[in-house]
């Protein structure tokens, strides 16, 4: 299920050849527009060779090679074959590190959680895989309680794919740890129809798809009583970014929602991302201890 690239073609021995047309895909709002303008340009090819031309791109997020991972394996899922070309070496190697490229480099620094693909009934399997690689050293001080709450809301991210999004292909993971800029990053990315599809299958319907995942992303909103979105673990995790000046963000379909610090933006994408992502950004520079003063209460975090 990795990507496979080489580093040149002539055009004319591919059937199709697409342009990836930005310098940059990082975890916001123009990375995922970027993601979703791919997505359109090859989503519409069946039983087709595509070729995906980096040539203009000039940076990418390491973790967001779990929704590049999304994108291309819904289009496999077509019967078509997808190969990446002129993507720099520096690219190459950080996309290699972090196993979504094939020719899997090894991570000296120890700074890449590996982007992995989970089966939707994988629930144990990716609870070991963030309580391996998450809670790093660098991450800021949790007591025992809160650590528990902090994986459970994990955990619950990936419920939601399990539950509502009834995507075809597996879930997709991975993270990096940038120690310059003082960040950890964790995305988890499904292929499922989207916040909006199973909110309107439960007859919840919403005038956007941005509007969709702000109501979900509310404490005891939820499609079904007991499902994720809405979880305590879900709400601990928008506190704690909150405390931590972190971000978690998601972008589902042709809708975007972001939690920057105490601040909350909605925009409407151009375009369709292949299902849900959802982003984690944890601020490693925070050097204060959290504690949870209920375990039912996600706002008693101190």
């Amino acid at each position: 299920m990795q990507l496979s690239h080489e580093d040149w073609i002539t055009p004319v021995t591919r059937d199709v050849m697409v342009t990836l047309g930005t310098r940059e895909v990082a975890a916001d709002i123009a990375g995922f527009q970027a993601l979703a303008t791919l997505h359109g340009q090859i989503s519409e090819y069946e039983h087709t060779k595509i070729g995906i031309d980096c040539s203009s791109l000039r940076w990418i997020d390491a973790q967001l090679g779990a929704c590049l991972m999304t994108i291309v394996n819904s289009c496999r899922e077509k019967g078509n074959e997808v190969i990446i070309y002129n993507i720099s070496f520096n690219i190459q190697t950080i996309l290699k590190k972090n196993k979504t490229l094939q020719g899997s480099l090894s991570d000296n620094y120890g700074t890449t959680i590996p982007v992995t693909g989970f089966k939707l009934d994988n629930e144990v399997e990716f609870s070991r895989y963030c309580s391996s690689n998450i809670l790093r050293p660098e991450v800021p001080k949790m007591s025992r309680g809160l650590r528990e709450k902090f994986l459970e809301g994990l955990d619950e991210l990936f419920a939601n794919s399990s539950l509502h999004s009834k995507a075809k292909i597996p879930v997709f993971a991975g993270g990096q740890f940038f120690p310059k800029k003082d960040r950890l990053t964790f995305v988890i990315s499904d292929a499922g129809q989207g916040i909006s599809g199973s909110l309107g299958a439960a007859g919840l319907h919403f005038s956007s798809t941005s509007d969709a995942i702000d109501w979900a992303m509310q404490m005891n909103n939820s499609a079904r009583s007991g499902d994720i979105p809405g979880g305590l673990g879900l709400g601990i995790l928008q506190e704690f970014v909150k405390l931590n000046g972190g971000c978690l963000l998601v972008c589902s379909h042709d809708g975007y929602w972001e939690l920057r610090g105490n601040r909350v933006s909605k925009h409407d994408l151009r375009g369709i991302f292949p299902g849900t992502a959802v982003s984690l950004e944890i601020n490693t520079a925070d050097t204060r201890s959290y504690h949870m003063a209920s375990r039912v209460n996600p706002h008693e975090i101190w």
